[in-house]
């Protein structure tokens, strides 16, 4: 088989893995039952520069408190009594960090955690790195398609 004729399908392999690694991001969605004076903690690892957002939701009625804590079980943020919130926070260390969900209420609540982690590589968003990576590989593969096309 001739080499130029080989080419094609790994480039479009390569676009097609790419494109889905790209997309991929740490993702996680919870439903807790929180009783009466209890607390609910989700732990995350974090690298310095990473970013998680997200929203925390209260089934029914009610409010908890939440905040997150660092590595060191400092506050990050203060805590704030919420029936529904959008968090965005972006770690300065890194190591594990816990989401905390408290249920000062006097009846037990269930509580909706979703978020998700966006990665800093050289110090840009994941998403953004590898987008110009596999616009680099792909120029490269067209640049060397060009070429052994013309022998």
């Amino acid at each position: 088989m001739h080499p130029k004729t080989t080419i094609l399908p790994f480039a479009a392999f390569f676009a097609v893995v790419f494109s889905i690694i790209v997309y991929s991001a740490i993702a996680e969605t919870g439903t807790f039952d929180i009783l009466s004076q209890q607390q609910q903690i989700v732990t995350v690892n974090l690298n310095s520069g990473d970013k998680i957002s997200g929203t925390v939701v209260v089934n029914g009625e009610g409010a908890i408190d939440f905040w997150i804590s660092d590595p060191q079980n400092n506050n990050a943020t203060a805590p704030t009594s919420v029936g529904q919130r959008t968090f965005s926070f972006t770690a300065e260390s890194s190591g594990t960090f816990s989401l905390h969900l408290y249920n000062k209420e006097a009846s037990s609540v269930s509580v909706t955690l979703n978020y998700n982690v966006s990665r800093q590589i050289f110090g840009m968003p994941q998403e953004i790195f590898l987008l110009i990576v596999i616009v680099g590989v792909i120029l490269l593969l067209i640049i060397i398609w060009a070429l052994l096309s013309k022998a």
